[in-house]
């Protein structure tokens, strides 16, 4: 028979909300033209909700969400931006609010007081992208050549503010190298920033422009290394880096289950990158209900075949899902940067990451590596 303690413990269980992080772009307009950007497509001819749509979906489910990162797009470009995260603040104060900007936002808090006060009291932590600790690079890399400029200016703000400050850059053939490394860490210094890494994903239906960015398993584990080496992992929420080539516990990949994409169109996807038809859930923002919404194909997912027998079989399940869909159009491969797939039944190297308490919204809402100089 069961303990009264232990039939209470199932009934707070069943009970527990779950709760839900969230990208949300709430805009189609972007002022850069990256190449590799993986929402393009998804966004041409989107017809975009409105402020109140926007607030609805809150008004109803606030008790499901635990954290938004506003990005996909530049969000800062419209002014209802700033009204609509003052509303989450003041109407829902729990609910973490993060932006993933290009800087942008940072031309526009200084031509704004209004801008500038919601931007300080309800924006919780910064996401800034630069790739290059170039000027001329960066810019070529985002079509835009003023990139660079609104970046630093961006992370003067933050650092300014005391915000948690994040310089986001897309692990790519031209960025994963040492002298690149060296100058964003540069530049995470003297702006008391941590170093984050989204490793490409081949996302653009042209080859040519995949060939171009896809980082090998090689360069992978080398720039790795050579942080490691240099610098300090801080956290790898993945779960194939994070569970093969760390001590940190254990690290479950929530796409589709507790993380969750909003496009301006108001549709529901299961990830970042899974925002292609196939993966829409059948509801929108306006009808959304956070406390029964599912994407199945991510509940259960089996293991591989391939994957019998290993070690990690139980902690790393296969490894990250948008990668295994979009390398192979299938979850029933492994990871493409499984070690297993480059010769190798263990890992290579032994990175020093270990348990951490939580960085920012992105730490552990989608899979990414974070990075900072050491103390």
């Amino acid at each position: 028979m069961k303990s009264n303690a232990s039939t209470l413990t199932e009934r707070n269980q069943k009970t527990m909300k779950k709760k839900f992080n969230i990208g949300w772009g709430l805009t189609n307009k972007c002022n850069m033209s990256c190449l590799f950007c993986y929402s393009e497509n998804a966004r041409k001819n989107q017809k975009e909700c409105g402020i109140e749509d926007w607030k609805k979906f809150v008004d109803r489910n606030h008790q499901y969400i635990e954290a938004i990162n506003y990005g996909t797009g530049e969000n800062s470009i419209i002014d209802e931006f700033f009204f609509f995260v003052e509303y989450v603040r003041e109407k829902y104060p729990a609910i973490s609010q993060a932006l993933t900007t290009n800087g942008y936002v940072s031309e526009r808090v200084f031509e704004d007081s209004y801008f500038f006060e919601v931007f300080k009291n309800c924006i919780d932590d910064v996401d800034i992208s630069i790739d290059f600790n170039d000027s001329e690079k960066h810019g070529d890399f985002r079509g835009q050549a003023t990139a660079y400029k609104w970046a630093k200016q961006a992370l003067q703000l933050s650092k300014n503010l005391k915000k948690i400050t994040t310089i986001v850059f897309v692990g790519c053939k031209d960025t994963v190298n040492k002298e690149n490394l060296d100058g964003l860490f540069r530049l995470c210094k003297k702006y008391d920033a941590f170093l984050r890494m989204n490793i490409y994903r081949p996302v653009n239906s042209s080859s040519e422009i995949n060939d171009k960015f896809i980082l090998s398993y090689d360069s992978l584990i080398a720039g790795l290394q050579y942080i490691n080496d240099n610098y300090e992992i801080v956290s790898l929420s993945d779960a194939l880096l994070g569970n093969v080539f760390t001590t940190q516990e254990s690290i479950k990949d929530l796409t589709g289950i507790s993380s969750i994409r909003i496009l301006p169109d108001g549709s529901i996807y299961p990830s970042t990158y899974l925002i292609t038809a196939e993966y829409r859930n059948m509801y929108s923002i306006r009808e959304a209900d956070l406390s029964v919404l599912k994407f199945e194909d991510f509940e259960n997912v089996e293991i591989p075949k391939e994957c019998g027998g290993c070690v990690f079989l139980d902690c790393c399940s296969g490894g990250v899902y948008d990668r295994r869909i979009l390398w192979y159009g299938t979850l029933a491969e492994r990871d493409p940067y499984c070690p297993t797939r480059h010769g190798s039944k263990f890992p290579k190297i032994s990175l020093n990451a270990s348990k951490h308490s939580r960085i920012s919204i992105h730490d552990g809402y989608l899979p990414t590596l974070f990075f900072k100089n050491p103390i």
